[in-house]
């Protein structure tokens, strides 16, 4: 898994500034993706979604490829805005940087707590590390943010004296999810106008949730997400 990863990466990175649709080297990473076990669920003109089963304790692995109409530094302001989430990140009703470290220039880690209201299912909830970096791997102009659960010293919960004010938790308990892993990745086409983006997460969203349907969702709310950068990414431009 993790080879296929860093092949992903490296193909991206190296992509010509050319449109999706007539783009080479998207063609041969969707080849490349296709091989390696995902299954395409959905495509359209400007974004195609895959899914990968996984076996384990988590669900299956989604990945998400596109173009949006927006530079990458722009886009990547939108992904790693994470204390205005709650304003515009589909089903994020609380989150809080909890802890930031300046690693240097280029390189930024931040904790943060997220309180997330879905519909049917209970509240979840995690703390996440984020690394944010700009000129990834020493290309200019790429940017990634990467994420991992964090269960150490800056995990919080609903009940913590800093977080409980500020969350509507109903009558069922929310869940802390076990696993959520993923990153963007943001690389500028078109002479850096536009930014072809690849959205990967692996998670398992916890509780009695049928894997099954929690596949499912995961897979729905990918065009739900993309719409909301879409818009992100206009208001950004006025």
């Amino acid at each position: 898994m993790k080879a296929f990863k860093y092949f992903i990466l490296i193909l991206l990175i190296l992509l010509p500034q050319t449109a999706l649709s007539q783009n080479p080297s998207h063609k041969t990473i969707t080849e490349q993706i296709l091989k390696e076990g995902w299954v395409k669920k959905r495509e359209t003109s400007e974004f195609t979604i895959f899914f990968r089963d996984v076996k384990g304790p988590g669900t299956g692995e989604i990945l998400m490829i596109g173009i949006i109409d927006a530079s990458p530094a722009k886009m990547f302001q939108i992904v790693t805005n994470y204390k205005h989430f709650m304003d515009y990140m589909p089903f994020v009703e609380y989150a809080k940087v909890l802890h930031e470290e300046k690693v240097s220039t280029k390189k930024h880690v931040s904790y943060v707590f997220f309180y997330i209201s879905a519909p049917i299912v209970s509240s979840r909830f995690y703390t996440i590390r984020l690394t944010d970096e700009i000129n990834f791997d020493g290309k200019e102009g790429v940017y990634r943010s990467k994420w991992d659960l964090d269960v150490g010293k800056y995990r919080k919960t609903p009940d913590d004296p800093d977080i409980k004010p500020y969350l509507q938790t109903g009558w069922q308990m929310p869940v802390e999810t076990p696993i959520n892993e993923g990153y963007w990745l943001l690389k500028p086409v078109d002479e850096g106008k536009k930014t072809y983006i690849t959205y990967y997460l692996w998670t398992n969203p916890g509780g009695a949730i049928n894997p099954e349907l929690a596949n499912e969702a995961n897979v729905i709310a990918l065009p739900k997400l993309w719409n909301t950068l879409k818009k992100q990414a206009d208001l950004y431009s006025k």
